[in-house]
């Protein structure tokens, strides 16, 4: 049945829940829905890698030097301060080394007050 579905068009391939009612109600098989959906889950993929039909898996190496990478976002945000909704302007960066990232910051004040506040 897995290996049918490979040459038929995208609608007419077997679901996992019409295969379930297909084995329970054309074989009696004893088999659980989700007995059924693990075993399609993995065996499709070996199917498709033996048929030469697997996607192409891709990989792009990054290298990240230090103080080459950074992500800032900025926006507005509404906070309740001392009982009272204030509109404050917020930005948050990180600057990162490979995968881990060395600093973070944040601010926030009133946001007609658009300029980065002392440290």
């Amino acid at each position: 049945m897995l290996r049918a579905d490979l040459d038929a068009p995208r609608k007419q391939r077997h679901t996992i829940t019409r295969t379930f009612h297909q084995l329970v109600q054309e074989h009696s098989a004893d088999v659980s829905y989700q007995m059924v959906r693990r075993y399609v889950s993995d065996r499709k993929p070996e199917i498709l890698a033996a048929s030469g039909k697997a996607p192409e898996e891709a990989f792009a190496p990054q290298s990240h030097l230090p103080g080459h990478e950074a992500e800032a976002d900025f926006g507005d945000v509404t906070v309740r301060l001392a009982d009272e909704l204030v509109t404050c302007y917020l930005g948050l960066g990180t600057g990162g080394l490979a995968y881990s990232t060395v600093a973070s910051s944040a601010w926030a004040q009133p946001a007609g007050d658009r300029t980065r506040p002392s440290a």
